[in-house]
């Protein structure tokens, strides 16, 4: 079995299991060490879409979900430059203890992509449903403070 951890356009279940039928929720969880920015321009929401970096003493909140390894093979199918995908096994801290799960970001990206409304209304309708925290929200709504030109790369996801 194989743990995921989504931070993105993800956390909403039914979005997931139009994609990972298989996918079974755990709950809200954590990881230390990221933070949330929007540097990725994203065809299906037009606009910005959440993406995560490094960050020391940052906290990214999402949902973890679980299933079998090969149910999860849909997410490896980035559309877009692959060679700036990472899929990365990080610690996730759910209600029953730290776990290794999976997830995935974009390297290499620096410039800010301001998402549409579509997105952050989908974005924080999703985590109140999931009972993520505010501080969850209100780091969403950090990484959309930048202001800055939306040139990210493109993808589609």
């Amino acid at each position: 079995m194989l743990r995921y951890f989504a931070y993105g356009a993800n956390i909403d279940p039914e979005r997931m299991v139009a994609r990972v039928p298989e996918a079974t929720v755990l709950g809200p969880a954590y990881v230390e060490g990221l933070a949330l920015e929007f540097t990725i321009r994203d065809r299906e929401w037009g606009g910005g879409a959440l993406n995560a970096r490094e960050e020391a003493g940052s906290r990214v909140w999402g949902l973890l979900y679980e299933g079998p390894s090969e149910a999860f093979a849909v997410l490896d199918t980035f559309r877009g430059d692959a060679s700036l995908l990472e899929k990365a096994t990080v610690v996730a801290h759910g209600a029953t203890g730290p776990v290794e799960a999976v997830t995935y970001r974009l390297l290499a990206l620096a410039n800010y992509v301001r998402p549409s409304d579509r997105y952050l209304s989908h974005l924080v309708r999703a985590m109140k449903a999931q009972g993520l925290p505010d501080e969850a929200i209100q780091a969403v709504r950090d990484a959309d403070s930048d202001g800055g030109e939306s040139s990210g790369p493109s993808i589609s996801s």
